[in-house]
């Protein structure tokens, strides 16, 4: 890497220089480390008159950073060390540099996060997205086209970049009339198409471009438009990297500007101050369901007998970093899912929608749970776009049998609450790390038996570290002694006393982390 030098890995605030400084020492202080110009950076120089010592030059990416002179075995070895260090230096300025990328990109986002949730002006929310857009991707031409009512025709609220001369709304991609642009409204899925020309849907006349990248902005379960860019610079091309960022910025814009239709919808149907009041409560109960991402009716599985799940999740802000999930992989194995996303905000809780799907996905194909994470790991890893990562706990319950079979990715150690005893053990934390962090890590499964009335309880960080207004936090062992007074309440009454008894601890002090539980119990071998 350019300007790496040896006097940085041998500076004496560096990890490695005591350990050279060693080296040379137990080499007999005939060993001494030069920069280019032979200023002398570690070591005593040689007499001159020693005929017997080598001058072993330290290069690194065909770069000479200085040379090791003395006796010739001693003088390679401490270059083979030096040269490693310097790879080592090397590598971490590259990942600092990435990261830095990453952090920067991430504020960008959380700044059009910002100003979106100050705006309810559909024509400034438009071009506020559409400016960090091409701030963040590369583009000529970019427009965001809106559908204002169900069924209606797209409408343009912000752009930039000129179109040609021959483009009219039907005949420009990029226009409100564009059959592409209708299209991927319709199916719902963001799209790149590099060499547009030779596409079959591209239209003849003028108005092909060389590279094209459009997103559906979707809020909840309707589209309510699409954001396009579009490259004509000769070679340009899009990326994956590209169409994630764009679909951020796409899941943003979709809230902001359903917020501003539901307020227009509103405002002109407001005709005093009781109705203004209505807007707002309206206006927020719209933010809470477009991120309402978990499930949210219970009992969830009326018809069944054999067990009983309840969950809840209190965000710490208007959208979390934690989540939960439960299903059925057949009629008797019962998945559950718990887990706490690193930040908070937007930024969290996209990745928490991802991570949740990519969970669900991979479990309904039957697999145990380590395997089930090791698959998701590896797919968070290669498809990351920022720094983030997630704890998670799988397990998945046989209702016939009882066995429980679990894996944890770095998260909190479940509970298993004994229904004839009552007693509360934490089980085996085995697993492996987060989620999202590093490929090739190994995953651990493990197991238990539940028998008929025993339950599971799981839970996310914000339980045992939820404070009060002395800052005492909760602790693990607070919530081992409320679990013990409550493990043979019903799933729903179990968590409501955990969450009675913290709220009671906290005094009204305010909560700072999202708090997430999860129980489930089996209740008969015997399946309906």
């Amino acid at each position: 890497m350019s300007g790496l030098k040896l006097r940085t890995l041998l500076s004496p605030k560096s990890t490695s220089f005591a350990a050279l400084a060693a080296l040379c020492e137990a080499m007999g202080n005939n060993v001494c480390i030069v920069d280019p110009s032979d200023k002398l950076l570690l070591g005593r120089l040689p007499a001159e008159h020693a005929g017997d010592f080598s001058r072993v030059p330290v290069s690194h990416e065909g770069v000479v950073l200085g040379f090791v002179i003395g006796p010739a075995a001693s003088a390679i070895a401490l270059t083979l060390l030096l040269g490693h260090l310097a790879s080592r230096e090397s590598e971490g300025r590259a990942l600092a540099s990435e990261v830095l990328h990453l952090y920067r990109e991430v504020h960008l986002i959380e700044q059009l996060s910002e100003q979106l949730a100050a705006l309810l002006n559909l024509s400034a929310v438009g071009e506020s997205a559409l400016a960090q857009a091409q701030r963040l991707i590369s583009a000529t031409r970019g427009s965001i086209l809106v559908m204002e009512k169900a069924d209606g025709p797209l409408r343009s609220i912000a752009s930039f970049g000129v179109s040609s001369d021959d483009c009219s709304d039907e005949t420009d991609v990029l226009g409100p009339g564009s059959s592409f642009a209708a299209s991927i409204l319709e199916r719902g899925m963001a799209e790149i198409v590099n060499n547009y020309s030779s596409d079959p849907r591209s239209l003849n006349g003028d108005c092909t471009l060389g590279s094209l990248i459009v997103a559906p902005l979707r809020a909840g379960q309707r589209s309510v438009g699409v954001i396009a860019l579009a490259n004509a610079a000769v070679g340009a091309a899009y990326s994956a990297a590209d169409l994630k960022l764009l679909n951020t910025i796409a899941l943003q814009a979709a809230a902001a500007i359903e917020n501003s239709l539901l307020c227009a919808e509103m405002i002109d149907a407001a005709r005093d101050r009781e109705q203004l009041v209505a807007i707002q409560h309206e206006l927020d109960t719209a933010r809470n369901i477009q991120h309402s991402l978990v499930p949210r009716t219970f009992p969830p599985f009326p018809e069944r007998s054999d067990f009983e799940i309840h969950a809840q999740m209190t965000s710490a802000r208007a959208v979390g970093g934690d989540f939960f999930d439960f299903f059925l992989i057949d009629e008797d194995r019962l998945a559950v899912v718990i887990g706490d996303v690193s930040g908070k905000g937007i930024p969290a809780a996209l990745y928490m929608a991802v991570t949740r799907t990519q969970i669900k996905t991979t479990a309904l194909r039957g697999m145990p749970p380590a395997e089930c994470l090791l698959e998701v790991n590896k797919v968070l890893v290669r498809e990351r776009v920022n720094a983030m990562f997630a704890t998670c706990f799988y397990g998945l319950l046989d209702l016939r049998s009882g066995e429980f079979h679990y894996c944890s990715a770095g998260h909190n150690p479940a509970y298993l609450l004994r229904a004839t005893s009552g007693v509360v053990e934490a089980i085996a934390e085995v697993g492996g790390i987060p989620l999202g962090l590093f490929d090739g890590m190994e995953y651990i499964g493990s197991t238990v038996y539940l028998q008929p009335g025993d339950a599971i309880f799981l839970y996310t960080d914000g339980v045992p570290e939820a404070r009060n207004k002395g800052e005492e936090d909760f602790t693990d062992e607070r919530l081992v002694a409320t679990l013990g007074l409550s493990a043979t309440l019903s799933c729903r009454d179990l968590i409501s006393y955990v969450t009675r008894e913290v709220s009671v601890f906290t005094d009204g002090a305010s909560q700072s982390d999202d708090i997430t539980m999860l129980s489930v119990r089996r209740l008969s071998s015997e399946t309906n």
